[in-house]
């Protein structure tokens, strides 16, 4: 081709964040993009999440090292391309004494964080004893370990991104469910030069029914979230009453953010929060407030299903990487999170691209 780049015909399958910021970045380039999702954009997986734009701290303890470095680039290139719709957090974990070995743990944790943050760091993180009064802890939790992380309004950013995909003369199908596609890049009859499968917890579903081999399983796992009737000024991150792993209590419209439970179902419709969940997340905050929530200050509740990519280890160790299956003119993306779509944009730009010219 002599290094000349074709501008291709590309579908999207897929109206979550994944597929509409894949979009967008190939509309930048100059392909033809058309979007097609079966109910409205963003309205599933994609608000359903924790409201932040982070690197995935707890993954450091997996040694995910790369896949957190990535996220931390990502969340940069958040924070400074939607500047009205991101902010800079403050997050806050409790410590009942200052020479835990679990606080020099977590200190050693959130300065690898920061180092693989690079320059884009967000500030410097500090040990603090000051900060009880703010979050109405019970007295013995007297010490702090603050760091910072990129949070969002999904639902402002969400309609930005959905305009701008709009400027760049993206064709949108929402409420329209795709039902055949092929590998040669068919949709429903339609052709393209390539087809993106971008549905999250769907992939083998969809790859499934329209006889087309998986490389890798999903395990569905759901996370679900309370709106509480209380104010915060900052976040807080906090051991649950498992002990296995944490939750956060984030400022959110005036309210506080609740959340995240881990649960692995058997599809990814089933997304309802249980009595279990409930009593889980309220009952791991009533574990360090001085006054504790009761089920009446509960607002609103709401869950997600992640597609994590399974492996052989417990699913509370997955990673959130992605994968991307090549077959032909289709590419299918597995796993992946609303931070780091911009990686897997990139990757599928670099993809098509090198085709292009190969």
């Amino acid at each position: 081709m002599g290094g000349t780049l074709l501008h291709k015909n590309i579908g999207i399958i897929g109206g979550g964040i994944t597929g509409l910021i894949v979009g967008i970045f190939l509309a930048k380039e100059g392909h033809r993009v058309s979007i097609y999702e079966k109910n409205a954009l963003l309205s599933e997986t994609s608000s359903k999440t924790t409201k932040l734009l982070h690197g995935g701290l707890r993954y450091l303890e997996s040694f995910h090292f790369n896949e957190v470095k990535n996220g931390l680039n990502d969340r940069s290139w958040w924070l400074e391309n939607f500047p009205k719709h991101t902010n800079k957090l403050k997050i806050s974990i409790p410590f009942r004494n200052i020479f835990s070995f679990i606080l020099l743990k977590s200190f050693l944790g959130i300065k690898l964080y920061e180092f693989l943050a690079g320059p884009k760091n967000l500030d410097t993180s500090k040990i603090s004893k000051s900060l009880k009064k703010e979050f109405s802890l019970k007295d013995e939790y007297n010490t702090f370990l603050s760091f910072y992380d990129g949070s969002m309004d999904d639902n402002s950013l969400g309609k930005e991104l959905i305009n701008l995909a709009k400027d760049l003369n993206i064709r949108l199908f929402e409420n329209n469910e795709v039902i055949n596609f092929d590998t040669n890049g068919a949709i429903d009859g339609s052709k393209f030069d390539k087809i993106i499968l971008a549905v999250g917890p769907w992939s083998n579903i969809l790859l499934e029914q329209n006889n087309i081999k998986s490389k890798k399983d999903i395990d569905y796992i759901k996370g679900s979230h309370l709106i509480i009737n209380r104010k915060l000024e900052s976040g807080l991150m906090f051991s649950s009453i498992c002990r296995s792993r944490y939750i956060f209590a984030l400022p959110y419209k005036g309210n506080t953010l609740l959340g995240t439970t881990e649960e692995k179902v058997m599809h990814p419709e089933l997304m309802y929060i249980s009595k279990h969940e409930i009593d889980y997340l309220i009952d791991s905050y009533n574990q360090i407030l001085k006054k504790p929530i009761s089920i009446s200050e509960i607002i609103s509740s709401y869950s997600g299903i992640r597609p994590l990519i399974k492996s052989n280890d417990n699913f509370h160790n997955s990673s959130r990487d992605f994968f991307i299956q090549k077959d032909n003119s289709l590419l299918t993306i597995f796993g992946g999170k609303w931070t780091t779509s911009p990686s897997i944009a990139r990757k599928i730009v670099t993809i098509i691209e090198n085709a292009e010219v190969s």
